[in-house]
Parts: structure tokens; sequence; C-alpha cells
């Protein structure tokens, strides 16, 4: 029980932060901040982060299923995440927001050829897809490694 509470909070923590992050880069994109400020604020630096607290967690739990674990809390926390900028594309979509990233060379949706299924549903629900796997990926690698390394020099993994 105490793992899933300390999962619950890692994952609360984490899901938070994503969306400050995701509100706080509009906000900066809608009054015109560079684009080189936007980027510091994407939730994509979380992806490098959270598969390493996810993988310590279970570590020091000793799941009888670390990878399992560890394959679960990132596609969770993919999900959620992706799922709160998918809805910023949605919205870029009706109120046809000007930032670089909802344009179609940067994998975005406004512009003027582009219809409503395209736009509203098709663009988001593709690119969130896309990077719930890169998110799996490097989720994987990242806490994999993390897992591995901190299970070798647990005292449990010793003993």
């Amino acid at each position: 029980m105490s793992n899933d509470r300390s999962t619950g909070r890692i994952m609360k923590a984490g899901v938070i932060l994503a969306a400050v992050i995701v509100i706080l880069r509009i906000v900066l994109e809608q009054v015109g901040a560079p684009g080189r400020v936007n980027l510091i604020f994407g939730v994509a630096w979380l992806y490098f982060l959270l598969p390493i607290c996810f993988a310590l967690r279970i570590a020091s739990a000793g799941e009888a299923s670390p990878f399992k674990g560890l394959f679960k809390d990132v596609l969770l926390f993919g999900v959620y995440t992706r799922l709160m900028v998918m809805a910023t594309y949605m919205i870029a979509y009706f109120l046809r927001w000007n930032a670089p990233r909802f344009t179609p060379k940067m994998g975005g949706n406004i512009d003027p050829s582009i219809g409503f299924l395209q736009g509203f549903l098709w663009i988001p629900v593709r690119n969130a897809v896309i990077w719930v796997v890169m998110v799996m990926v490097v989720g994987m690698i990242i806490g994999g490694i993390t897992l591995a390394v901190a299970r070798k020099s647990s005292p449990k993994a010793a003993a």
C-alpha cells in the first residue's frame, strides 16, 4: 500500500508540475515571449526526469515486477501529460493561436487550409500518439538504466 501511495505522490506531483508548465507556456506564447524561452517551458523535459523518479521509487520498494511497474508509470505519465498538450492544440485551433508550435511546419494545426476534423481532432490526436510512443521509448531507456543501476547497488539486491 505504501508503494502505491509513493507512486501516487510522484505521479501527482509530476502531473501538477506538467499542468503548471503547460499553462505557463501558453501564457508566454500568447504574450509573445521569444521561442527560446518557450522551449524551456515544455513538458518534454519531464520525460527525462520522471522516469528516474519512478525507477528509484520502484527500486527502493523492491517490487517483484519492477520493469512492469516502470512501464505502467511511464505510460500513465505520458498519457496524462499528452492529453493536456492535446487540449492546447484543440483550443489553439478554435482560437487561432499563432505560436510557432501550432503551425503546420512544426506539426501543428493552425492553417486556413486545414479543415475541422483534421485541425481539431486528427492532428492533436496524431501528435499525442506519436509523443506517447516517444515518451515510452525514452522513459523506458532512462528509467530502465536507472532501475538496473539502483537495484544493483541496493542493499536488498545484495542480500
